[in-house]
């Protein structure tokens, strides 16, 4: 499910690159899924499901929400800030003057990993902005709210999913949030409600999400809720039999591990790659070649990053001893 969410952002990256943020016509893949859901909307909302399934799935009940936040920023912050240093200095170097509209101050939105956020919540015109994308301000929200969602479905399901869905529609519908949290709430909730399921409240679901899919009339990121949601159920259903097989096993394991690296460093590395391109006149085949170069490009910063995670903890713990 990782695997599926992390090649729909990095296409839908691609894409929004070399057609001039979709002002050029499309030359390799296509943006847009059933009833216009945008791809890059959908890969965020599996991944927001798979964070709460996956965050249900391995946080014990009785653990603190102090304890969960500790770990959640220490499985966050560490490589966001080595990301954004790399990526932050070679843009501050090779492009003189790029954040001289950028407040001071919005340094603290830069430690918080809450640059790109706010620039999308209008919060602030300018921001240190390099890394991160306006998904990580939300899930670290969403984040937030876990313990709480957590407790709240052990002791009541059915209400903790009325007043979730009583609260979030309306903001979302008003636009209170830019769209940015409320909708996905539901999201997360569906991921951590998930593993509760019986089979046979799974199979229901399916046929209502697409009926919800063909008859309601609601925005995009609503629809595309719904359609994350059935989609997960569907890769749900195939993944036990297609992870008793070596090779899919292996690429999925490996491109969730990498997942969060590549989400890091793959945006700034395709808006690197273009330049020099005249991107009106880019053919088929270059493009099929630039795509091939972006994903090695970006598996290789995403290995690299990490690598150098691990070499400082070693440097450290070397130091400490």
């Amino acid at each position: 499910m990782r695997a599926v969410a992390l090649a729909s952002i990095l296409i839908v990256h691609f894409n929004a690159t070399v057609t001039g943020y979709f002002t050029l016509p499309h030359k390799l893949f296509t943006s847009t899924l059933v009833q216009g859901i945008y791809l890059g909307d959908f890969g965020s909302s599996l991944f927001f499901i798979v964070s709460g399934a996956s965050l249900a799935l391995t946080t014990p009940p009785e653990q603190s929400p102090w304890q969960f936040y500790k770990k959640r920023a220490k499985a966050v912050y560490p490589l966001f800030w080595l990301a954004w240093a790399v990526c932050f200095s070679i843009r501050f170097i090779s492009q003189p003057g790029y954040y001289a509209g950028a407040k001071t101050v919005t340094l603290v939105l830069t430690f918080l990993g809450l640059d790109n956020f706010a620039v999308a919540a209008g919060w602030v015109g300018m921001d240190f902005a390099c890394v991160g994308e306006w998904f990580l301000g939300s899930i670290l929200f969403l984040y937030l709210l876990f313990p709480l969602l957590q407790r709240a479905l052990r002791r009541s399901p059915l209400l903790t999913w009325a007043v979730t869905l009583a609260v979030c529609i309306p903001i979302h519908m008003h636009g209170w949030d830019a769209g940015l949290v409320a909708v996905h709430i539901p999201e997360f909730l569906f991921g951590m409600t998930f593993l509760t399921l019986k089979d046979q409240m799974k199979v229901v679901l399916m046929p209502l999400l697409v009926s919800g899919l063909i008859n309601l009339p609601v925005d995009e990121k609503l629809l595309c809720a719904m359609f994350s949601a059935f989609v997960f159920i569907a890769l749900a259903a195939v993944a036990a039999p297609l992870m008793d097989k070596p090779l899919p096993r292996a690429v999925c394991a490996k491109a969730a591990k990498l997942s969060y690296a590549v989400f890091l460093v793959h945006h700034v590395l395709i808006q690197r790659l273009v330049r020099g391109f005249d991107l009106a006149a880019l053919s088929r085949r270059d493009t099929a070649i630039l795509f091939c170069v972006y994903l090695l490009a970006t598996y290789a910063a995403a290995e690299a990053l990490l690598w150098l995670q691990r070499w400082l903890r070693e440097q450290k713990q070397v130091i400490f001893q």
